[in-house]
């Protein structure tokens, strides 16, 4: 019996009795275990930076080893305003350790990423259980949006995991006894580790998904007025020395840099971004990077206790990012912890009609992994000649894998064994995936470029792109690169020494017939710079574009 008012605790189980794993089940988490390791640890820079946001990572922590400027980063020449000190400092520290390198770089992201895990894992498994801990743990561990986006990004890596342990803080500052300085205090240190990741997002994600939570449960927060009060305390001590020595050295430019360009008019206006998205955009993006799990959302959704947070933090955040102007794959990555922890608590959630769906949910994922082995099948011409031989056999057998480990969740869906086996298959995907994208990034010239430059330039050039987002280059030459419109004008105007490089789509090299210097093309290569699927499907014409190295003396 239970006392009116109260609901009995959901119990989570995957077959069996008792919540725990049986030794088989042990054997394929501590598989997925190892592979997770693999696939975040061990390939970090198998491949080259990619060209668009990373490089933006990557260059103003290595010119701020350069300048021992340690307040305000520079990128392209300019005050790098965009983002928090935090995620500069830390991939700093780590160039400072390791040196500079790709590896280097990715390293912070790929030990955010593994925290991530091990903190969703801990707290679902101290909620429903340690059967539900691992599932959480390894869904989002393998899933494609948190391996192929989160981890590319450092900033945004943290932020996911300095959102799920402020979201954790809350929600329990909102429910459990104990001082009401300790956990304000708390509750504010949490939300300020956030805000040092990503800006004022790190505030409204957590704070959001806690009220979200508390209108879901019904339940009013206890004292929340005195913790709310030492929070916000505790906030203002911790953000306050920033603000004020980055006023002091910048005054109205970080104001309105970092606040009303990045923090407001990124997400309300089209001047980072210009193509339209639908509202429902992150909904999709769900879908896939959390495949083959997000088709078993619709089963799981329900109250849960000791508080409803997981369904509270996925319902905010997709009411907080769906309206904005500026939608990126790398924003959904923060809702990936709270859709994993959703699928593993309501995973087995008792009730016919749950379970009838969950089958017939399974059964979809298998067909639509067995559609993925119709595509690799189709492409297999291509992807042998342009990633390697032995690449498409092994992805045909990491879905054809997947697709038995659906249809065994289908025919047993209560089964550890079988969802486990699901998120060890999925993990197999994930590395076909990095495989396929190492392959693939043979293509790119641009690490060499920039290291022969590099070598080049000891004392002293100048660089111009044209024609194509080359971003990478300054992190592996050491030095800015100006894009131009018009190099036959521009050029001049800006070359600061006798000898400039510039890099350029080989069809426009007859813009620089021009330009009043002497200039060579010193090497062309063909390179893919972006993937699409229609790459995948054969090759065609324009999926590769051809890249030239021009070398420019007065």
């Amino acid at each position: 019996m239970t006392a009116r008012g109260t609901a009995p605790p959901a119990s989570v189980s995957f077959g069996g009795s008792g919540d725990r794993l049986d030794p088989w089940s042990r054997a394929l988490a501590a598989a997925a275990l190892a592979l997770a390791l693999y696939l975040y640890l061990g390939r970090l820079d198998g491949t080259p930076l990619q060209r668009g946001n990373e490089a933006m990572y990557a260059s103003p922590p290595a010119l701020m080893l350069q300048s021992r400027d340690w307040l305000v980063p520079t990128y392209r020449g300019e005050h790098f305003l965009d983002k928090p000190i935090l995620p500069i400092w830390v991939v700093a520290a780590s160039y400072r350790i390791f040196g500079v390198s790709v590896f280097a770089e990715r390293l912070p992201a790929a030990l955010a990423g593994l925290a991530t895990c091990l903190l969703l894992g801990v707290w679902v498994g101290r909620r429903s259980g340690e059967r539900a801990g691992v599932l959480a743990a390894l869904a989002l561990a393998f899933s494609f949006l948190f391996v192929f986006t989160g981890m590319t990004f450092v900033a945004d890596a943290f932020l996911t995991l300095a959102i799920l342990l402020a979201a954790i803080v809350l929600d329990r500052a909102c429910r459990d006894e104990g001082s009401d300085l300790a956990w304000g205090a708390a509750s504010g240190a949490a939300l300020a580790f956030a805000f040092y990741f990503k800006g004022l997002v790190g505030i409204v994600l957590p704070g959001g998904a806690v009220a979200v939570t508390v209108l879901i449960d019904r339940r009013w927060p206890r004292r929340v007025w005195a913790r709310a009060a030492w929070a916000l305390v505790v906030l203002v001590a911790l953000l306050a020395p920033y603000h004020l020595a980055m006023d002091r050295r910048l005054g109205k430019e970080f104001w309105d840099v970092f606040y009303w360009k990045n923090q407001f008019l990124r997400g309300a206006s089209h001047i980072y971004m210009r193509p339209n998205r639908s509202p429902l955009f992150y909904a999709g993006l769900l879908a896939w990077g959390l495949f083959p799990w997000s088709l078993q959302l619709p089963a799981s959704i329900r109250r849960a206790r000791p508080s409803s947070l997981p369904l509270g933090a996925l319902a905010f955040g997709l009411a907080f990012w769906s309206p904005l102007v500026m939608k990126r794959e790398v924003y959904g990555v923060t809702l990936l912890p709270a859709a994993a922890a959703v699928v593993a608590e309501g995973f087995a959630a008792g009730g016919r009609a749950r379970e009838k769906a969950r089958r017939v949910l399974w059964v979809l994922a298998a067909a639509l992994a067995a559609a993925v082995i119709v595509l690799l099948v189709r492409a297999a011409p291509f992807l042998a000649r342009a990633a390697g031989v032995g690449l498409v056999p092994y992805l045909v057998a990491a879905a054809a894998l997947l697709a038995a480990s659906c249809l065994a969740c289908a025919a047993l869906p209560r089964s550890s064994r079988a969802a486990l086996a699901v998120a060890l298959a999925a993990g197999l995907v994930c590395l076909g995936g990095r495989l396929a994208d190492e392959r693939f990034g043979r293509f790119d010239p641009l690490p060499a470029w920039g290291e022969r430059v590099r070598a080049a330039c000891a004392s002293g050039c100048d660089g111009f792109v044209y024609g194509e987002d080359v971003t990478s280059l300054e992190f592996y030459s050491g030095f800015n690169w100006i894009p131009v419109i018009d190099p036959a004008r521009e050029i001049p105007v800006y070359m600061r020494h006798g000898t400039a490089y510039v890099v350029m789509r080989s069809s426009m090299e007859a813009a620089l017939s021009e330009l009043p210097y002497r200039w060579e093309v010193l090497d062309r290569c063909a390179t893919y710079g972006s993937y699409s699927i229609d790459q995948f499907m054969g090759p065609r014409k324009g999926s590769a574009v051809m890249l030239s190295l021009v070398k420019v003396e007065r």
